[in-house]
């Protein structure tokens, strides 16, 4: 006897759709059929509905351990959850930083205690001789932050800051020994800094229009971080390290060509592309001032380059901060964090984009369910709809039409930049390991209900 049986969905893949029942049996797919017959404690009817295998958000910085007053990782995934997520991959830069062993440990057993949704953590990686016990831990993968902010203003800690580039090729070295990957927020930061001091700080021109201003002309989040790539991308060759590059798309245009011309060198080279700059115009950066710096990039360019494969995987990256810590940026905007709120609000608005016919649901799953899950190996435990793998479930509803609004923020900040936007395409449920996580916006699932999964053996995980 089944323990659920999802009824008349539409199952979605990268490469197809059909119509399907889905069986499921303590928490995995026990058999994908047509009119499956067996009896189920419960019975849930899709119809109408679309079936994507769980969806992976892999960049969110839910600030716990340290700074749990912007998030936690209990309020974070709640986000997500009601974002249609069912997995999270948490960054690092919290307090402390997970560095080391001990730490890295720590982060996790904290973790297991708060989520409702699968996980797994970066590790810092900013010490070569701990690069061989950090990778034995069952973490995704490495982070490097080869950047610092022109004022040293978190969330660009100086501890995590790698900026030499010897350290930077000795890291590339020791990562490349484990087999795993290394994400990256490349950056110039020396230029960044210079060019930020000669044009804004120093002449005191530093309002919220001011930072826009500097984001528009490639000094913050732009030409600094090509150059960062360009170099890193050299090392990355020279060491054979599997490089995963974030930003990609919020960066200048050069960063597309770049990264097309390593990979055609024959270098395993990843684009997570950034969607929030294809997402805001001007005039509502303009309206939310420090709430809103990166912006007014052409959503028909994210569009192509999903639909070409030059993007890996897609996401609006989950970096809260709070309206206290922001709201002095109207005037002082050099001093403040950056703040990116993408968990709750990135799935309804892509779909809106397949429903506008930009492209398509099954590249939803290969950029947010089957990419990330091989890239982190994950695949097929997670990101797949395999019979015997995990029953993780994003569905949704392609013609529900809905208004969002700040009050449905999950979030501990509590503030989004699209209150009042109507999207066409909204996830309404959420299933990990076959417990329903959200329903119809309202979170279900308990504190300590979402488990660690370790990364596996990628021996066999498949080409991206």
């Amino acid at each position: 006897m089944a323990d659920t049986i999802l009824k008349n969905g539409t199952l979605v893949t990268s490469e197809e759709r059909h119509r399907a029942d889905v069986v499921i049996r303590d928490g995995q797919i026990a058999a994908i059929e047509l009119n499956a017959t067996d009896g189920a404690d419960e019975i849930v009817d899709l119809d109408g509905l679309y079936v994507l295998p769980g969806l992976i958000h892999p960049h969110c910085h839910f600030r716990d351990p340290g700074l749990t007053h912007k998030e936690d990782f209990y309020t974070g995934q709640r986000a997500a959850a009601a974002g249609g997520y069912t997995f999270t991959i948490d960054q690092t830069n919290t307090r402390p930083a997970p560095t080391n062993l001990e730490n890295w440990n720590a982060k996790r057993e904290r973790a297991e205690k708060l989520c409702i949704l699968d996980h797994n953590h970066y590790a810092a990686a900013r010490y070569p001789e701990h690069i061989a016990e950090l990778a034995e831990t069952g973490a995704i993968g490495f982070k490097i932050f080869n950047t610092r902010h022109p004022t040293d203003t978190y969330p660009y800690d100086n501890e995590l800051a790698v900026t030499d580039r010897g350290l930077l090729f000795e890291l590339y070295e020791r990562i490349a020994e484990t087999d795993l990957p290394v994400s990256v927020h490349h950056d110039q930061s020396d230029w960044v800094k210079r060019m930020a001091e000669r044009e804004y700080i120093d002449p005191g021109t530093t309002t919220a229009s001011d930072l826009h201003e500097a984001y528009d002309r490639g000094i913050l989040y732009g030409h600094g971080m090509v150059m960062g790539l360009a170099a890193s991308l050299y090392l990355a060759r020279l060491t054979g390290v599997e490089l995963y590059v974030l930003h990609a798309g919020m960066m200048k245009e050069y960063d597309y060509e770049l990264i097309r011309h390593a990979r055609e060198q024959g270098q395993t080279v990843h684009a997570e592309l950034e969607l929030l700059p294809f997402m805001i115009d001007e005039e509502r950066r303009a309206e939310h001032g420090p709430y809103a710096v990166v912006s007014g990039k052409d959503p028909e360019r994210a569009a192509e380059l999903i639909r070409e494969g030059w993007a890996t995987t897609m996401v609006n990256e989950h970096a809260p901060h709070t309206p206290e810590e922001l709201e002095p940026g109207w005037e002082d905007a050099w001093n403040i964090p950056l703040a990116l709120m993408g968990a709750q609000e990135h799935l309804p608005h892509v779909l809106t984009w397949v429903n506008e016919g930009r492209f398509e649901l099954e590249d939803i799953v290969r950029l947010e369910a089957e990419n990330p899950a091989r890239i982190f190996g994950l695949y097929p435990r997670k990101g797949s709809l395999q019979v015997g793998t995990d029953a993780d479930f994003t569905v949704v509803d392609m013609d529900r039409q809905r208004e969002f609004t700040e009050s449905m923020v999950e979030s501990k900040s509590g503030w989004t930049l699209f209150d009042g936007e109507t999207f066409t395409g909204w996830p309404v449920r959420t299933m990990v390991r076959g417990e329903t996580v959200m329903v119809d916006g309202e979170i279900v699932a308990e504190k300590g209900s979402g488990k660690f999964v370790p990364r596996e053996d990628c021996s066999a995980r498949g080409a991206v």
